[in-house]
């Protein structure tokens, strides 16, 4: 609950900054090159086994996410793998009124492995949830006859809410420090 609304105020504010922010959206965007999707991944070198950091990624999914189980498509703590189907909203903005109007639902695969003082998160696969899927990647094409404007507010709130995604999950791998209460 505490995410939704957090999140849902971060998407107002981020409609603010379409008209600005719209023009770079779409080039802004981490692109694989062998595979020409959109994609988040990073090496992030932390201290801790994999056990601890596997402990740390499902605390985080817990935290990140309203229902985590029903995200996990895989828990792996022997082989130090998670693996998931993220879900996230995306809307509409009107720029003469300032209302919001839903946008539809944008999906993602999220992956992260552990090794001894490291972990690896990949984020891939996004896709507008429709009776077909259909990559956002083809949002990035402002030749495509089909083109609508709203495929830039679209891309910038996708960018936007993994930004947010991986800032939390780096700073909540980092260890717990413990703090004695010495009075």
């Amino acid at each position: 609950m505490k995410f939704s609304l957090i999140l849902i105020n971060i998407l107002l504010g981020c409609s603010l900054l379409y008209e600005v922010s719209a023009q770079t959206a779409s080039t802004g965007l981490p692109v694989d090159p062998e595979t020409n999707k959109i994609t988040y991944k990073d090496v992030v070198n932390q201290e801790g086994n994999p056990g601890y950091l596997y402990d740390k990624a499902i605390q985080w999914f817990g935290y990140y996410y309203l229902s985590p189980a029903s995200v996990f498509s895989v828990q792996d703590r022997t082989n130090g793998k998670v693996e998931g189907l993220g879900r996230l909203r995306i809307y509409n903005s009107d720029s003469k009124t300032g209302a919001h109007t839903d946008g539809g639902m944008v999906t993602y695969l999220i992956k992260i492995e552990f090794k001894e003082n490291r972990f690896r998160y990949t984020i891939t696969d996004f896709s507008l949830k429709l009776a077909s899927r259909y990559p956002i990647e083809k949002w990035m094409n402002k030749s495509d006859p089909a083109y609508n404007p709203n495929w830039d507010l679209y891309l910038f709130q996708v960018d936007t809410t993994m930004q947010r995604l991986v800032l939390t999950l780096k700073e909540k791998m980092k260890p717990t420090v413990v703090k004695k209460d010495e009075w």
